[in-house]
């Protein structure tokens, strides 16, 4: 690596590796020194750890691949609902700004836009997951399959 100490990319590896080994010293050790022919003690080891926050920066890692993880498997439509949500959000911190003067005509039909759009996308979602259960459930009659959705999307 162009710009990198040999001994940082060392460091680098060493993380990298002890990630792989489920944070096992031990195991990370043995695989540097087998797999990667590393010449590396154990306090050396141990010091890395401690000194650059390992384990600090494994979690914080983790949790930003969780977080990956769950925008990966959000649906179209939920992606879609929480990005008009944040615009919602804006144009409230909008309106909070302009303390008592009235909001600009074109500010309010944006956002009762989104709104709609917000509430007319869970609806969708809602009667998807009624279809859902209707599918995974051969037995229900079409009557059952409407008072699902009359209860689970309008709240009948």
């Amino acid at each position: 690596m162009a710009g990198r100490s040999f001994v940082a990319e060392n460091r680098e590896l060493a993380y990298t590796v002890w990630r792989e080994c489920g944070q096992n010293m031990e195991m990370t050790l043995r695989k540097l020194r087998g797999e990667h022919g590393m010449k590396l003690s154990k306090p050396t080891l141990y010091a890395w750890r401690e000194k650059y926050d390992w384990k600090g920066r494994a979690a914080r890692a983790e949790a930003e691949e969780r977080k990956a993880e769950a925008v990966r498997e959000l649906s179209f439509e939920e992606k879609m609902i929480a990005d008009l949500v944040r615009q919602k959000e804006k144009y409230e911190q909008y309106f909070e700004s302009l303390g008592a003067s009235p909001p600009d005509n074109q500010a309010t039909y944006a956002y009762t836009g989104i709104v709609k759009a917000i509430i007319d996308i869970k609806k969708k979602l809602k009667v998807s997951d009624a279809l859902k259960k209707a599918e995974k459930d051969k037995k229900m009659s079409k009557d059952e399959l409407l008072k699902l959705i009359r209860e689970e999307v309008y709240g009948l």
